[in-house]
């Protein structure tokens, strides 16, 4: 069978499953803690907006970094997409490749956010700053919910690894529910982080570039 076969296979079998599951204690969770962060950003978006708009402290640019961080973002979604879909197709080889990819960009994307503050500083942007207080805040925030997502799937392709070469674990996994509950749960976390991110990157880009 084609990966791009097994793929589709896998697809279908998460669309076909997903009704059974929609209201598992694990997905309730996931879900309430979404909520739960994105009332947080909000909030502090919003205090931004109005700590700023119509003052100097706005006057800043946006680090180079942050851009590139975007894109970053977004190939990160595509590979743990292709993660999931791998995992209902039981392809180990390619839940394993989706999964180190993610933890990879993860990674990339932290150190360059780190890269992105050095910048910050350069242009003498601190905390004494409102505007820059608020994006080293926000954007601080934003890296420790990413760490979270990269650290599970840090762990999550260690046991892929284990399941490649491993017929019982394999077994295990495609008998289980809750294996494939868990994966598709850390790819929705990890989406919401990324479009969460996208959110906060427009929101600045706005807010520096077009509303000052």
């Amino acid at each position: 069978m084609s990966k791009f076969t097994k793929a589709e296979e896998g697809t279908q079998q998460h669309n076909q499953s997903g009704f059974g599951q929609r209201f598992s204690n694990l997905r309730i969770i996931t879900y309430l803690a979404m909520i739960g962060i994105t009332s947080a950003f909000l909030m502090l978006t919003v205090s931004y907006f109005f700590s700023t708009f119509g003052t100097p402290f706005n006057k800043l640019q946006l680090p180079f970094i942050f851009h590139a961080n975007t894109i970053i973002i977004l190939f990160s979604s595509y590979a743990v997409n292709q993660m999931r879909n791998a995992a209902w197709a039981n392809d180990f080889d390619n839940l394993f490749t989706g999964l180190a990819a993610t933890t990879g960009l993860g990674i990339a994307f932290t150190i360059f956010q780190f890269m992105g503050w050095v910048e910050l500083s350069a242009q003498q942007i601190d905390l004494h700053n409102i505007a820059g207080a608020h994006l080293y805040i926000i954007t601080g925030l934003h890296v420790l919910h990413l760490l979270v997502g990269v650290v599970l799937l840090g762990l999550t392709a260690f046991h892929a690894w284990e399941m490649k070469t491993d017929a019982v674990k394999q077994l295990l996994f495609e008998t289980d529910p809750m294996s494939k509950e868990r994966i598709d749960m850390l790819a929705t976390y990890w989406h919401f982080v990324d479009g969460l991110w996208v959110y906060l990157y427009l929101f600045f880009v706005v807010m520096i570039y077009a509303v000052r």
